[in-house]
């Protein structure tokens, strides 16, 4: 039974090694070459058995670790150097037809015919390493949005702080200025900027018994924009040189002035830019009744201040979540919508076609032989082409039009107010504009590609009930073109 048994275990051995899944190998790292492989291993390296192993020169071991990772496998194979001594480690290998493979190997060391050789195993973990390195760039991209988030809440805190101080002056006005915490805090409730203006200054004025207030933002073209004033005014702007002393703020001389007539004009800045001006007026009353009680004086200029950066800090906020939600609407590459403000967009658009009998069409593009470009000039020229015809198609196309990439090569265009013809001939213009497009060959100066598209047209009628159907009608309408040629406009006769 004994005789049996030890019959049994070295094949049981053998058949292990020979159909593991992992692969299985016995290497000397003195000569750095395998003294015994199974298929796995072989499969994994593109190396055949005769090559590894019973060829008069079997191929090196370090020779098929990747370059940027012999230093890698050298240092763990000096880490371990004595009998039962063993490791972990991974790293990249070409094999013979160039594709780099990510391996995990598990070995030890043992004795073994008066030499010293290394037992282990590997393992392909290239699409380990690459959904761990996606994890490791999605999660730094939360961290970041994390990061601008807590920043914009230790800005709001420290803000928040300076008001708290400036209100502890702002208590000698008693009864004159118990409205101005309500307004911070009903500031940092609202969600438009207008309605933040507004607030401030009915609030200075009908709370806070100020003469006036008015929210001054600056405009592209260097004037004095009237957000809101209260009592209201006739006028829309104001220029930045009607006054020396709007001209001094403005360049950043000073943040606060104070004019004849007692209004206090405070600068707002949203981050690290000057925005515009706080303009509030003092009653002559109270001018008078402050007149030498310099501790007031100074909790109105603190209290002004205050509210013009509170009211910068509360634009920033807004600017920021604003830049956040068009981040998560645009298409990186393009730069046009992507596919969920499609989706939106069309229920919406179709909704109101449909509620008041308007006109609204429907263009499906798709780029031809896109896939014939990846694979002849590699992904980097294929994203070029997508987005020099975001750019193209961004600029074609009027405002209350709606272009997005739908996915991959294919972007959709949702046009209101137009049907049949003026729907098909807009497609066939932009089918020409794409035509003469020439995009410049990366690896070839000089060189380039015309690019042509496809184009699917539908039109809301009266049988149309609802979007996904207008959207189906529209691919089938592309379908029919490219396998018609290519390169061509169709409208649907659904």
């Amino acid at each position: 039974m004994e005789s049996d048994t030890s019959v049994i275990q070295p094949s049981l051995l053998q058949l292990h090694f020979d159909t593991s899944v992992d692969g299985q190998y016995v290497l000397d790292p003195e000569a750095d070459v395998f003294v015994k492989v199974n298929p796995a291993m072989c499969e994994l390296l593109g190396y055949t058995r005769e090559q590894l192993v019973e060829a008069r020169r079997p191929v090196a071991t370090s020779s098929l670790v990747h370059n940027d990772d012999r230093e890698l496998v050298a240092r763990h194979r000096e880490a371990v150097r004595e009998p039962g001594d063993s490791g972990v480690t991974r790293f990249r290998i070409v094999r013979p037809d160039g594709e780099v493979r990510h391996l995990e190997v598990r070995f030890t060391l043992i004795r073994y015919m008066r030499r010293l050789v290394q037992v282990g195993s590997a393992r392909d973990v290239s699409q380990q390493v690459k959904l761990e390195i996606k994890l490791r760039n999605e999660s730094e991209f939360n961290r970041e949005l994390t990061l601008a988030a807590q920043q914009s809440a230790k800005d709001a805190q420290r803000k928040s702080l300076e008001v708290l101080e400036a209100n502890t002056r702002v208590g000698a006005l008693s009864e004159v200025l118990r409205a101005i915490p309500v307004l911070t805090k009903r500031l940092l409730e609202l969600t438009n900027l207008n309605d933040v203006f507004k607030e401030t200054a009915l609030t200075m004025v009908n709370d806070a018994q100020f003469s006036s207030c008015a929210v001054l933002l600056r405009d592209e073209q260097g004037k004095l924009e009237v957000k809101y004033a209260n009592p209201f005014r006739s006028t829309t702007s104001i220029q930045v040189k009607e006054t020396p002393l709007i001209g001094r703020l403005l360049s950043g001389e000073e943040e606060l002035m104070v004019d004849e007539t007692g209004t206090h004009f405070a600068s707002i800045r949203a981050g690290n830019s000057l925005r515009g001006l706080l303009q509030v007026g003092l009653p002559k009353n109270l001018q008078r009744f402050y007149a030498g009680h310099k501790p007031i004086q100074q909790s109105i200029k603190d209290l002004v201040t205050t509210i013009a950066d509170f009211i910068g800090v509360v634009i920033s906020d807004h600017e920021n979540l604003e830049r956040i939600r068009q981040q998560s609407r645009m298409d990186k590459l393009t730069g046009l919508f992507n596919r969920r403000v499609f989706e939106e967009q069309l229920t919406i658009e179709f909704r109101r076609a449909l509620r008041y009998e308007r006109d609204l069409s429907l263009l499906i593009m798709d780029i031809d032989d896109f896939k014939k470009v990846n694979d002849t000039y590699g992904h980097q020229q294929g994203d070029l082409v997508l987005e020099q015809i975001g750019n193209l198609l961004a600029d074609s196309f009027r405002d209350l039009d709606t272009v997005c990439r739908y996915g991959g090569e294919e972007i959709c265009v949702i046009l209101p107010e137009t049907v049949g013809e003026a729907a098909r001939s807009k497609a066939e213009h932009i089918r020409r504009k794409v035509a003469e497009l020439a995009v410049p060959v990366i690896d070839s100066p000089g060189r380039v590609l015309n690019i042509t598209v496809s184009v699917g047209v539908a039109c809301i009628s009266k049988g149309t009930t609802n979007e996904e159907q207008l959207l189906r009608e529209a691919d089938r309408a592309l379908y029919w073109v490219k396998n018609n040629g290519k390169n061509r406009v169709k409208l649907s006769d659904a």
